[in-house]
């Protein structure tokens, strides 16, 4: 009797569908195809159980945040005793300790393997940095050279400086589309790298702390003040993002470093001109620079038909082989060996600098409440970009926070 294909569920995105088409194309004997939705419908079918216990999906690949609530619930099962038997090649070394993680469990367990890489990483438009005209007019009105930004206030400087709107170009890119992601973790990045915390040792918000104030006050300059940024891209996502400054519509971001692979195409306005350095940090004594830290892994629903062929095809996928697919499809290769691999340093500036910048990441709170914390920095975000009073919006969330802790606190 002929086996029923396995359905791996994901996220639309371009690169996983190359690489996703190119890497079962490269695996004839498995059975299998994909699917790839919107990021907020694959949120919702994953937490409405459709995702994880209905068996319509074998492999699900999901981003970090949500593994600390679905390994709660049940809703993932463990890799290790499969693991014991026939490990992905190279595990556990062939990836950093920062990709490996996210995935674990409070059992200790495993529950995943990384597919696709972040971190977040300083990208920029090394014609403009390092044109004569642009040095010298940005020394002389901000009193020191023009370079990568290595401070919050230098990266402020340099998007004022670029910013040309009536040349189609302006001083950033933000993705402002609420979708629990970019958006929240921009203000995170900005809290972490004044000193600040989401959630303080005492277990309370932190969001009634000078780090978080100076955070909000930041990104609300960028969006309204400054206005360094494309009000259009209050739309935008993090993939939307990416493709704006791929096609030369921004001097910097600060965004997932797999989206400078996009330029990657001969054909792409910005091929050959895009650099990559670490995320800025606060100039302040407090601060630090601090890299985000989220990234894609293969899981195995609970509901799934077959684990073990599950597991297998999550271990196909893992190999040095496969994960060069992924770059080569648009994504980021997650092992070491590739981000070595020749072809794979070729595509885009940043495999050279992933394992410095994994050493500097941080993630959000590896927490089963992160769901309903995100909710809550959603709707903050989305007031800071629709210009409401930024510190309102900041007070509401704290008052929010408080409650969200204060009531699980007391259900322990």
């Amino acid at each position: 009797m002929s086996q029923t294909p396995l359905v791996v569920l994901g996220r639309k995105f371009d690169g996983f569908d190359r690489a996703l088409t190119a890497q079962l194309r490269e695996l004839p004997e498995v059975d299998a195809r994909f699917e790839l939705v919107e990021i907020g419908d694959l949120q919702r079918q994953v937490f409405d159980g459709v995702g994880t216990s209905s068996g319509a999906y074998d492999v699900l690949m999901l981003i970090t945040d949500w593994l600390p609530s679905l390994i709660e619930s049940g809703g993932l099962l463990p890799l290790d005793e499969h693991f014991e038997v026939d490990p992905p090649q190279g595990w556990p070394s062939a990836w950093v300790p920062s990709l490996r993680a996210l995935q674990k469990g409070p059992d200790g367990k495993t529950y995943g393997v990384a597919y696709h890489d972040g971190p977040m990483l300083l990208l920029y438009r090394t014609d403009l940095y390092a044109d004569p005209q642009e040095q010298a007019g940005f020394a002389e009105r901000f009193g020191y050279p023009l370079a990568p930004a290595g401070t919050w206030s230098q990266f402020h400087d340099q998007a004022v400086w670029f910013n040309r709107p009536g040349e189609g170009l302006y001083g950033t890119v933000q993705a402002g589309f609420p979708d629990e992601h970019n958006n929240v973790y921009d203000f995170l990045t900005h809290l972490w790298s004044r000193g600040g915390e989401l959630v303080d040792a005492a277990g309370r918000s932190g969001l009634d702390q000078p780090a978080a104030r100076a955070a909000i006050d930041f990104l609300h300059d960028l969006w309204h003040v400054s206005k360094v940024v494309d009000p259009g891209a209050a739309e935008w996502d993090s993939v939307a993002s990416g493709a704006h400054f791929a096609a030369g519509e921004a001097a910097m971001m600060v965004n997932w470093c797999g989206f400078a692979a996009l330029s990657a195409d001969p054909e792409s306005p910005t091929h050959g001109l895009v650099g990559c350095a670490p995320t800025p940090g606060h100039d302040g004594a407090n601060g630090s620079a601090v890299t985000m830290n989220a990234y894609w892994v293969l899981t195995v629903p609970s509901g799934a038909r077959d684990p073990k062929r599950a597991v297998d095809l999550i271990r196909k996928l893992g190999t040095h082989e496969m994960d060069v697919l992924t770059a080569l499809g648009g994504g980021s290769a997650t092992r070491r060996d590739s981000w070595a691999a020749p072809e794979v340093q070729a595509i885009a500036p940043y495999y050279e600098v992933l394992e410095e910048a994994h050493a500097h990441a941080r993630s959000v709170p590896v927490d089963p409440r992160w769901p309903r914390m995100a909710a809550i920095l959603n709707e903050m975000m989305r007031a800071v970009v629709s210009d409401s009073a930024g510190q309102e919006a900041l007070d509401l969330a704290h008052r929010e926070l408080e409650a969200l802790l204060g009531a699980t606190a007391e259900a322990q």
